[in-house]
């Protein structure tokens, strides 16, 4: 709770995208002075219809926010739930998805997931409040950010909220091994770490940065994609050299809407990560080129670029006679979308989604069984 949050974006879209943030929807019964009860995914085996790091917000009038995955297990956490509102506690609990595949419903093959249940109860305190916060606003902002819980008997604990860098000055509350751990980036996304350090066991929740979609050109198929960014959780930036189509007015939900002078300056001032997916959908071969080429020099999770085979041969020779690799140009998805057919500019605008869909899970499969991970530990024993 040391660090100032970051101002919140001013730019239109901004804090509807915030409000649809499962934080914001926590603030919103602190507000109120409402009881609640979070549900969170620690671990699960077997097939499970959302993995760890899934949570759920369930109120006093059983509506919810956020979801663990439905059906029967769903109803089971939520009962559990309601018999926690009466006064603020921790609990630890596994459920089994074998009554569902009992039940005969296809789409569940058996499995078993622990989750974490908290219920918060006014009066809240001052700290529950600037913990949420945080998180809130660290998360809209794309600030890689971890809240931990001490976990102490069945209670509830404020989550401290700690960003990277915070070793030397963070909390003296955390085991210095535990923020150092941070520091060496040893929680990376997704799902949630339950930790021993000396004799305290604590649960990390890595809040990592929204996956960012930059969409060059904000054509008919730029805006047809704009909207489904929206809807399939990506943070949008649009850019275009055409102010009348890189129109907030246009793209509601976009983080930002940019309107550049040419597109040989077309990333100046944008921060792109391994986080970001980049489309390539300017009006002209020549503009896709000098955007492709640019693409190339940043770290995004996908660069895909609209055209036919032979427009993208012909960009490739281009840029190869520049010096740049074949291999790395064998990475780019083109022609971009997934193969249906698609004529209209919103049928084409569904293929690429398709295609950003895909290589988002696969690189979230990847995270999930990379060997080094690890989700629990005795270090510091």
């Amino acid at each position: 709770m040391r660090r100032k949050a970051p101002e919140l974006s001013t730019q239109t879209g901004g804090l509807q995208q915030l409000m649809m943030n499962l934080s914001r929807e926590i603030q919103l019964e602190l507000d109120a002075a409402r009881p609640f009860v979070l549900a969170t995914i620690i671990s699960h085996k077997g097939s499970t219809p959302r993995t760890s790091g899934s949570r759920m917000l369930v109120r006093e009038d059983k509506t919810i926010a956020g979801t663990i995955g439905g059906g029967l297990v769903e109803a089971n956490v939520m009962d559990a739930c309601m018999e926690m509102l009466d006064t603020s506690r921790t609990r630890i609990m596994d459920f089994s998805l074998d009554q569902e595949a009992k039940a005969g419903m296809d789409m569940i093959c058996g499995g078993s997931l622990t989750v974490w249940l908290r219920s918060f109860v006014p009066p809240f305190s001052a700290d529950l409040f600037t913990a949420f916060r945080l998180m809130a606003d660290f998360g809209a902002q794309g600030v890689k950010a971890f809240a931990v819980t001490r976990i102490c008997g069945e209670t509830t604990q404020v989550p401290m909220v700690v960003t990277p860098g915070e070793a030397a000055s963070g909390p003296s509350l955390l085991p210095k091994d535990l923020l150092c751990d941070i520091d060496d980036n040893k929680f990376t996304g997704p799902g949630l770490y339950q930790m021993v350090y000396g004799l305290e066991q604590f649960i990390i929740e890595p809040f990592a940065p929204r996956q960012t979609l930059y969409i060059f050109g904000a054509g008919h198929v730029g805006y047809q994609l704009g909207q489904m960014a929206h809807m399939t959780d990506f943070s949008l930036v649009v850019i275009d050299d055409r102010a009348q189509f890189a129109d907030p007015l246009r793209f509601p939900h976009a983080r930002q809407v940019l309107v550049i002078e040419n597109f040989e300056s077309a990333f100046a001032g944008l921060d792109v990560d391994e986080n970001g997916y980049i489309v390539i959908l300017t009006r002209g071969h020549l503009h896709d080129q000098t955007v492709l080429e640019q693409a190339l020099e940043t770290p995004a999770a996908y660069i895909g670029m609209i055209g036919s085979r032979k427009k993208r041969d012909r960009i490739y020779s281009n840029l190869m006679d520049n010096g740049i690799a074949r291999e790395r140009l064998d990475a780019v998805h083109s022609p971009i979308g997934t193969d249906i057919d698609a004529q209209t500019p919103a049928e084409i605008a569904v293929s690429i989604m398709a295609e950003l869909i895909l290589e988002r899970a696969k690189k979230r499969e990847r995270r999930a069984t990379d060997p080094g991970r690890c989700r629990s530990s005795k270090e510091g024993q």
